[in-house]
Order: C-alpha cells, then structure tokens, then sequence
C-alpha cells in the first residue's frame, strides 16, 4: 500500500483502548474502544506483554488493515512534565542534551540518563519550556508489546503532551493572568489540570464521585487561587461529566466542554495535531 493507514489509540486510561483512523491530517471512520483486559496493565506498566500484544493486535486486525501506522497515546501514570527557565533563555539547539549534561533534578522517580525526553519551547512564556519524559524502561516495554500486536509502530507519545497539543487553541485565547481549568474523567478518578498564560501549573487527582467530587474540586480551585492569581478561572471538561450540575450550582462556574473536532478523545485530538506538526 502506497499510503499505509494511520490509526490513532489513545491508552492514557490504561483501563480502555480508544481508536480511531486518521487520513488527509483528520480523524476517519468511527470511533472503537475495548476494555483492557484485567491483569495485564498496572500503573500503564505492561505486565502480560503476549496477552496485551494479542489482544492490541486482534483489535488492529477488525478495526485497520493490518499493517497500519500506529500512533499512541501512553498511559497517563508514565508520563512526567515540569516548566522550565533557562538562563540563557530557551533557545538551545539541543535542550534536552544540555538537561542531561547539567544534572538538572526534576524530582521525578527515574533519573534524566533513564529517561526519554521532549522539550518543547512555550510561546507565551519566552525563556521557558516544557519538559516531558518517561522511562526507558516504560517505553521499551510497551514498544515490545506493539511488536506482539503487530502494525508499524510510529510514535509513542506521553498523555500529557497529547493534552496540551489538543488545548492549544484554548491556551492562546485565554486571556492573560486567567487560569484555564480542565477536568477529565477516566475508569476510576477525575484529573485536573490547571495553565496560566499557557503554562501548567497544577494538577491534582480528584474523587470519581460527585458527592466528593465537587468539594474536593472547590478545595483544588481555591488553593490555585491563592498561589496562582485571583485572575479568572475558566473551567474545562474534557468530556461530559454527570457532575456539571453540581459544579454549577454549588462553585458558581461556568463550564466548557472541549471541542474535539470529531475525534474519540482529546487525547487523541492532541495526537492528530502532533502528526500534523511532524
């Protein structure tokens, strides 16, 4: 084939596979999911390589042609980011060599000579950029379990980069000194993120349910206030939520939910814009 498939699957809920083809720099066809079958992922590490390769595999297999370009969104656990200043501002040809040479500590459970790196400049924050990394260990491991699935593997790609890939049009609009909220579901608990002039700032695990749900939420959001800005607060959900009402009502806030442009999920909203860019 002159022209392989590309499919994009989303894994940062390491509970549930989302994919979705993508073609002509869009999403294609519909949206399929599957449960992660129990036991073979934990804390997004896998832990039955042959079990998960087959069951990715035979997913690939009645959703794409079988030798389909593989985009991949990695679980959420493997993935760490922090926000950088450079002395010398963040124009460095090679950042990530000089985080390396520098021994710079970024308090994340591996050091800077286990990890893979992406450094990206901010463009609203000269002088700064985001770092995100995950573990060679990881990274191996589940390139090991697509080789057992089958398809061409491309890219595997931290959550976290997919979601400010996705919200960057949210980021560049919000005005400055306003926080940008974004509150999304998974299996079993709800994430917070928060960005100020397009950078993030926070993020915290909040409760699944709505009764501990929205008091916890009021907690997180004040604590941003207080350290961040008393700036607007501009709340974000990633899905629909069931509690919306609820946060309506009792914290006062408006909320948004993200346009996905026809794709599954954000985060694999922010894959197809990482393919385009690349």
């Amino acid at each position: 084939m002159l022209f392989p498939q590309v499919v994009l699957l989303d894994l940062s809920d390491p509970q549930l596979l989302v994919g979705q083809a993508f073609k002509g720099g869009k999403p294609r066809g519909p949206i399929w999911s599957a449960p992660v079958p129990a036991g073979t992922c934990q804390s997004g590490l896998p832990v039955a390589l042959d079990a998960l390769g087959d069951f990715i595999g035979d997913l690939l297999l009645e959703h794409s042609s079988p030798d389909a370009g593989l985009v991949v969104a990695l679980p959420r656990q493997l993935g760490h980011w922090r926000v950088l200043d450079w002395p010398e501002g963040s124009t460095l040809e090679d950042p990530a060599k000089a985080l390396r040479e520098r021994r710079v500590n970024l308090g994340w459970p591996f050091s800077l000579d286990e990890a893979v790196l992406d450094v990206q400049p901010l463009a609203a924050a000269p002088g700064r950029s985001l770092v995100v990394g995950i573990s060679h260990d990881a990274l191996n491991s589940w390139i090991e379990v697509f080789a057992i699935a089958g398809g061409s593997l491309r890219h595997l790609i931290p959550a976290q980069a997919c979601l400010h890939s996705a919200l960057q049009q949210e980021l560049a609009s919000s005005p400055p000194g306003a926080l940008l909220a974004l509150l999304q579901g998974c299996s079993t608990v709800n994430h917070l993120l928060v960005w100020r002039d397009g950078v993030p700032e926070f993020q915290r695990t909040l409760p699944a349910d709505q009764e501990s749900l929205v008091p916890a939420l009021a907690q997180a959001l004040g604590y941003c206030r207080s350290q961040l800005g008393g700036g607007a607060i501009r709340l974000l959900l990633a899905q629909p939520l069931e509690a919306a009402a609820a946060i309506r009502a009792q914290l006062g806030l408006e909320l948004g939910l993200v346009d996905r442009d026809e794709y599954g999920s954000l985060h694999l909203a922010g894959l197809g814009l990482l393919e385009l860019a690349r």
